[in-house]
Formats: structure tokens, C-alpha cells, sequence
């Protein structure tokens, strides 16, 4: 019989090593912020389940929506991968994008779908998708009048409701 030993699958009888054990994927949840998002409504039911059910295909270190298959979602993968109807997903995407949770931004003639780091973080997430986010809210404040949703004593880039 075979055993997970730290890092390594080892026999039961023999103890011998008989090769690594895949480590699991995981995401963080910024809990501090999603306290104070749930206090203050800042979603609705059905956008916070559908970030919740997004946060499940972050690429490591970039918070990128990907496929299992490594893949770039697209809105209809997106309603196929979580089992959200796609005329649903695109309102609730549409609806998490002007709350600057969901951003989408072009590299290569792709269009690629990032969850905002204040709000989930899947490995070492690098300051510059922080700033990508920031620099949407200060885009857009210069078009509309708008505030950014604090999280106790913590600014972030995520836009309060109006």
C-alpha cells in the first residue's frame, strides 16, 4: 500500500520512497477584505458566487482566469467551466468589471480575464497586477465620479458602490 509522506509517496511495508507527491493547488482568500465586502454588501449574492466559483481557475503567480488545460478563459468558457449560464455570466462579469473585481486587459491580441489580488491571490501574485487594477480605478475616476471601497483602514482598488 502506498502513503503520502510529506512530499513523497512511500511504500507501507518497505518505507521506500517511490516518487513525489503533487502538491495542491490552492487560493488565497483575503479575508480582511472579504470581512468588510460582506459587511457592506459589496456584491450581490450572485456576483460573489460567481467570483467564488472564478477564484477555483487563478494561473499561479498572475491571477489570471485559466482553464484546466491552461488556456485563457473567455466568457463562454467561463459559463461552461463554472455551470453559470452564459447570459448570466456576462451580466455578472460586465456588473464585477465596473466594480473593478474582474479586469480585462489585452497581451498579444488576447483578451485575459484577472481577479483583482485585493480580493483572492493564487501564489506569489507580483505588484504589477496590483497597479493594473489601480490604474483602472484612476481611469475611470477621471470619467466618473467614484470611490474606492476601503477594507477597515485598507485602501483598495476595488470601486464602492454608488
Amino acid at each position: 500500500m502506498r502513503r503520502r509522506e510529506g512530499r513523497h509517496i512511500v511504500d507501507d511495508e518497505t518505507w521506500e520512497i517511490i516518487g513525489p507527491a503533487k502538491s495542491e493547488r490552492f487560493t488565497k482568500s483575503m479575508v480582511e477584505v472579504w470581512r468588510q465586502v460582506n459587511k457592506c454588501n459589496l456584491f450581490t449574492p450572485s456576483e460573489e458566487k460567481t467570483l467564488h466559483r472564478l477564484s477555483m481557475f487563478l494561473q499561479l503567480n498572475t491571477n489570471a482566469l485559466v482553464t484546466p488545460n491552461g488556456e485563457y478563459m473567455t466568457i463562454e468558457r467561463m459559463a461552461d467551466e463554472t455551470g453559470i449560464d452564459r447570459s448570466n455570466i456576462r451580466k455578472y462579469v460586465k456588473e464585477l468589471m465596473r466594480k473593478n473585481a474582474l479586469g480585462k486587459w489585452s497581451s498579444n491580441g488576447r483578451e485575459i480575464f484577472y481577479i483583482n489580488p485585493f480580493l483572492y491571490q493564487s501564489g506569489d501574485v507580483k505588484p504589477y497586477l496590483f497597479n493594473l487594477f489601480d490604474e483602472e480605478y484612476h481611469e475611470r475616476c477621471k470619467t466618473e465620479h467614484l470611490s474606492r471601497f476601503k477594507a477597515g483602514k485598507k485602501q483598495t482598488s476595488l470601486i464602492a458602490a454608488q
